[in-house]
């Protein structure tokens, strides 16, 4: 009888620890200036900054170094060895020195207008550089249940280059090393909610994604950024914006499309205006004499629900094309797919959310 409950209890505690081990707590380091300000007041003015973003993930690696505090003896061998560890942790500390959160951090940022007509581009160039577990940490995180976290460091840098696209010259660009801190334990289940009161930099997650890191890269970048144009006009003067193209938008639906095409032109025809393009209908535009300089075409529209098991899915599929009528190049081209099997979503709403991914790809490509 003592021997069953001995188990229960071991089970138990095994049931709450294991329960409790997604209670991740994240840090990133604050970054120093690049260079060592003067001290005096820094004004823009109440300036707005017209940019593009693009956010270059061609670098993206397979994986990176990991290194461990401590080493491991292997009793048969009697050799040192390296604990490994589990490659969907290592993906998730690589993918999160490419979060798209950084492209949101500059949407609500005031100092920034994002703008499909803007000279200048910045670039967002990231590249983790190591993983380091600290073994002593789990050591103690497992004799305390957890109680104790154990940490996790990360080790990486992001680059911002400024483009002035008229000039097709890189002007500018602010490299910032970047050191992340990851606690994992059953007390970070009570005590994280209350850490994050008292700083903006602290993510509380249930798993090794974190948007921390681009929370800090952006601040030292607006931070230098503000600083240098403050300092420099000649930098300020770069950040204009060209004149406005005229563009025109045509869809072309497949027989899955052809009952939601007007709904979806709509939305379109919405959101790119929201955009700041210049939108005109084409009848209407030679009517009035409006020259058309691009043309964004939508082809191959579906919008069809599919039984996946027993499950209904939604699915939105088109091509978008952008050409300039000019000179007859091919400026884009994005092919877009969403599914999703959230029944509650109104047809407008899996729509829009279709439309929307269109936008998010050609802003993480630094087209818009």
């Amino acid at each position: 009888m003592f021997q069953v409950e001995k188990h229960i209890k071991i089970i138990s505690i095994s049931i709450f620890v294991l329960g409790f081990d997604n209670c991740f707590m994240h840090y990133t380091e604050k970054i120093p200036p690049n260079q060592i300000h003067d001290g005096k007041e820094i004004s823009l003015f109440r300036r707005h900054l017209p940019i593009k973003l693009k956010l270059n993930r061609s670098n993206i690696p397979k994986s990176i170094p990991v290194e461990f505090v401590e080493k491991i003896k292997d009793d048969k061998t009697n050799e040192y060895k390296l604990p490994s560890l589990h490659k969907q942790f290592i993906d998730n500390y690589i993918e999160n020195y490419y979060s798209e959160e950084i492209l949101a951090k500059f949407k609500i940022n005031e100092l920034f207008i994002n703008n499909p007509n803007a000279n200048i581009m910045v670039e967002i160039k990231a590249l983790p550089i190591k993983i380091e577990v600290d073994k002593s940490s789990r050591l103690y995180s497992a004799f305390s249940l957890g109680m104790i976290p154990y940490q996790t460091y990360t080790y990486g840098q992001i680059t911002f280059e400024l483009v002035d696209l008229d000039q097709k010259e890189k002007i500018k660009e602010y490299t910032y090393k970047l050191n992340h801190r990851q606690y994992v334990g059953t007390s970070l289940y009570i005590f994280s909610p209350l850490i994050l009161l008292f700083s903006d930099y602290i993510d509380h997650s249930g798993t090794a994604n974190t948007y921390s890191i681009m929370w800090r890269a952006h601040e030292a970048f607006h931070r230098d950024l503000t600083y240098d144009l403050s300092r420099d006009p000649k930098l300020l003067e770069r950040f204009y914006i060209h004149e406005s193209p005229n563009y025109s938008l045509q869809i072309k639906s497949t027989e899955k499309g052809k009952e939601f095409e007007p709904l979806f032109q709509s939305m379109m025809e919405s959101a790119l205006i929201a955009k700041g393009f210049h939108l005109f209908d084409i009848d209407r535009s030679y009517s009035g004499k409006k020259k058309i300089d691009r043309s964004i075409l939508i082809e191959k529209f579906i919008f069809e629900r599919n039984l996946d098991g027993k499950e209904e899915v939604s699915k939105i599929k088109y091509e978008a094309t952008c050409q300039d009528l000019i000179s007859g190049n091919i400026l884009w081209k994005q092919s877009i797919s969403y599914a999703t099997m959230q029944k509650e979503l109104l047809d407008q709403e899996i729509i829009q959310i279709a439309t929307q991914e269109l936008f998010r790809q050609l802003s993480q490509d630094g087209i818009i």
